[in-house]
């Protein structure tokens, strides 16, 4: 078993080797590569798979595999086939594709990862694969939004070492049972890290700009697998270790009141959906035993909600308003949307359902509040015009589209005790009702040109170093 699930992990650093030497084969081989890992993260799923494999016994080093590694997985292989297939007709370069071999490697690798040693190298490598696909194709604007990806990449990174090394000084081993013993510099030094890669809360305002200037395709995988890799790694945690739950879930309640208020007002699609994203995977993290299937629809729903607006020839809603969508995107972006909101029938409805159960009444009336918000924000494409489109579509975008709304109706299926509760049905359709409301009375044209200070690289890194501060506060 051990060796298989090895296999499994060299398999997409193998193929992304080979295809500097075969590029023919670059397509083909990155499809094979996402079909094994959706076939691997399914049969953990379905057959409740709960092992783990000592690597370096005297180093803490190990894996483990659970059903909450397997929903990564799943997601991590249903976007990286999206994004293969949005490009398949596009003359993309071998170069491309082993970036997105890299890519599916190192998130797989951070989703079964069980010390902290592991971890930290995965999610490095993955830093240098994003700043490359930020900048792929290069102008100065998208190099310029790479470097300064990776320099708040780089900074968190090394706060997290910092961390690390604390951890193995007092209990000489790097494994993830070692962290509550360690000092509580070491806590907050790790936390922090995770925050930023993670895109929680302030910490996370890297992102807007960065899904503005990248490719359509890269903005997906940002949003379906890339700040995965920080929010699993706090859901690990968090189950690991009630106090550290603690700390998590009040970063987790900033976040999605933080996200859901400034999409509402961001006058660019693009922003709205990054500013979204803050706020679900504050959703991710807040419930980490239900994290596995929220971060499965969030993944699918914003992955197919930045391929469509990527088929849009404008961004600002005020343009959208004159000149419309085209129907057949207008639907991928509804349904996406309203699958973040929890319409029943899709999967955001059995995740919400799922994620509030663990939470505590307070927190509930929070997040139905933070709900009301969401509804409004996707209800804007609902009331936006529509147009049938003048030229037919890209195969690859509609073949993507259908593979991540696909994957967002049938991950319906995972709690399916959702639709037993009257109430909660209930609530399900009204917050549509509500947003749809909000957006009649004209909420849909709140709008703010806000560029926060905290978004300029300086500016980024001193809110780094003033988190840091808090959670040596909270750790102590």
């Amino acid at each position: 078993m051990t060796e298989l699930a090895i296999a499994w992990i060299l398999l997409p650093f193998v193929a992304g080797l080979m295809l500097y030497l075969l590029p023919p084969l670059a397509r083909g081989l990155t499809l094979a590569i996402a079909l094994v890992s959706l076939c691997v993260g399914l049969g953990i799923i379905i057959h409740q798979i709960n092992t783990s494999f000592i690597l370096l016994d005297s180093f803490g080093v190990s894996l483990s595999i659970d059903p909450l590694s397997g929903y990564f997985i799943v997601t991590n292989a249903l976007v990286i086939l999206a994004a293969l297939l949005h490009t398949w007709q596009e003359g993309y370069r071998a170069f491309f594709y082993v970036l997105l071999c890299l890519l599916h490697g190192c998130a797989n690798t951070v989703f079964i990862s069980a010390d902290f040693l592991s971890l930290y190298v995965n999610i490095e490598v993955l830093g240098i694969v994003v700043f490359l696909l930020i900048a792929y194709p290069p102008s100065d604007r998208s190099l310029w939004i790479a470097l300064r990806y990776l320099m708040v990449s780089n900074v968190a990174m090394l706060f997290y070492l910092i961390g690390v090394a604390l951890v193995y000084r007092t209990n000489y081993t790097f494994a993830f049972s070692a962290l509550m013993p360690a000092p509580p510099e070491a806590v907050a030094l790790i936390l922090v890290a995770l925050l930023a890669k993670g895109a929680i809360f302030v910490s996370g305002l890297w992102l807007p700009q960065t899904n503005v200037v990248a490719a359509p395709v890269v903005a997906a995988l940002l949003a379906g697998v890339v700040e995965n890799a920080g929010v699993f790694s706090l859901a690990r945690l968090s189950l690991l270790y009630s106090e550290m739950a603690d700390i998590v879930q009040l970063f987790a309640l900033a976040s999605i009141l933080f996200g859901a208020v400034f999409a509402l007002v961001a006058e660019d699609v693009r922003r709205m959906l990054s500013f979204s994203t803050l706020g679900q995977l504050g959703w991710v993290i807040i419930a980490p035993a239900a994290a596995g299937l929220y971060a499965l629809m969030h993944g699918l729903a914003k992955a197919s909600l930045f391929l469509s607006v990527g088929e849009l020839r404008h961004y600002r809603l005020s343009e959208l308003r004159q000149e419309g969508l085209p129907r057949p995107v207008a639907i991928a972006l509804i349904i996406a949307g309203y699958g973040i909101v929890g319409v029943p029938f899709l999967a955001g409805f059995p995740a919400k359902v799922l994620t509030l159960s663990y939470l505590e009444p307070w927190q509930q009336g929070l997040l139905y509040g933070a709900g009301c918000l969401t509804a409004t924000i996707y209800s804007k494409f609902l009331f936006l015009p529509h147009y049938p489109g003048k030229t037919p579509l890209p195969v690859g975008y509609s073949t993507a589209t259908m593979v991540l709304l696909g994957g967002l109706f049938l991950a319906n299926a995972g709690y399916m005790e959702a639709y037993r509760s009257g109430m909660g049905l209930l609530r399900a359709f009204l917050l549509p009702l509500v947003g749809c409301g909000l957006v009649a009375l004209g909420v849909s044209r709140w709008e703010s040109p806000w560029r926060g200070a905290w978004e300029r690289l300086e500016h980024l890194l001193g809110v780094m170093l003033l988190l840091l501060l808090g959670l040596v506060g909270l750790a102590l």
